[in-house]
């Protein structure tokens, strides 16, 4: 048999660098949509997340593809849990079930509610409200928390996930206090009644205009 000079190493060399080139590309889109802020504004709110998780998943399996190749079952273990965790972090699935995205972000919310509670937020009186710390950005559609209404003093903060056009927004709000009778808050242009959102405890509530 006549031997050709390749073998299968020779052959993969060139696939594996063009693997990791296309992991490369895939990372920098994923960066790209997460560091450049997308509004959830009228009917960008139906492509932004779709958008967004297509490149997590691609990003993804262009990874793992190439650990599989390492035939090393922990590193692929630990490799699928660390995307699986990042992807469900970064990518804001709220405005199509809410109740979800608050459960398994809770410990963000907790950290909005702690600084609401400390004055760090929810003291800005500019109408579409203030940045929110770099971390805790990610929760709010632009980057900002706002205060809609008052009762006793205390402010009702707003984290919106949708912006209308021209007017309105949905999502989410705190308030640390009793939530009866019930409280009017102005969804940038839209009117609401506290107590007539989803009820998430811990003084959380998720809005949607007419509520």
């Amino acid at each position: 048999m006549q031997d050709t000079g390749m073998d299968r190493t020779s052959v993969s060399v060139p696939e594996r660098r063009d693997g990791w080139i296309g992991v490369a590309v895939a990372w920098v889109c994923v960066s790209l949509i997460e560091l450049v802020n997308v509004p959830n504004e009228a009917m960008l709110a139906l492509l932004v997340m779709p958008v967004e998780l297509v490149l997590w998943l691609v990003a993804g399996w262009l990874t793992l593809r190439l650990t599989f190749r390492a035939r090393r079952s922990l590193l692929r273990t630990v490799v699928a849990l660390g995307l699986a965790v990042s992807c469900a972090h970064f990518t804001n699935w709220s405005l199509f079930h809410p109740v979800s995205y608050y459960v398994t972000h809770k410990y963000a919310f907790d950290a909005v509610a702690a600084q609401v509670r400390e004055g760090a937020i929810g003291s800005s009186d500019d109408y579409y409200g203030s940045d929110l710390p770099l971390y805790l950005r990610d929760l709010s559609t632009t980057g900002k928390a706002a205060v809609i209404g008052r009762r006793d003093g205390r402010p009702v903060v707003f984290l919106p996930q949708f912006l209308g056009i021209p007017d309105d927004a949905a999502g989410y709000a705190f308030f640390d206090g009793p939530t009866s009778p019930s409280i009017e808050v102005d969804l940038f242009g839209a009117r609401a009644n506290l107590p007539g959102g989803i009820n998430l405890r811990d003084g959380w509530w998720y809005l949607r205009p007419g509520d």
